[in-house]
């Protein structure tokens, strides 16, 4: 599924978006927590999060790369 058709199922707040979402980028956010984490368990977890982040963060904003958009959250989650 392209990004814009991911972007459109959180707009509808159907919750396929994140299985979508999971499966086109859910290795790229592992790859990113995991290199700042250095542990599975917590990189699991902040990938989770990553995907409610997007969910609660996405409406207002509308990105038009979502692979970015992604990122940024997991990366300031990483963080933490």
């Amino acid at each position: 599924m392209d990004d814009a058709n991911i972007v459109q199922l959180y707009f509808d707040r159907d919750k396929q978006a994140i299985t979508e979402t999971a499966t086109k980028y859910g290795n790229y956010c592992a790859s990113i927590a995991k290199n700042i984490l250095g542990n599975h368990e917590d990189t699991e977890e902040c990938v989770n999060d990553t995907y409610i982040n997007t969910c609660n963060a996405i409406t207002p904003y509308k990105p038009r790369i979502l692979a970015t958009f992604i990122q940024k959250i997991v990366r300031k989650l990483a963080s933490k």
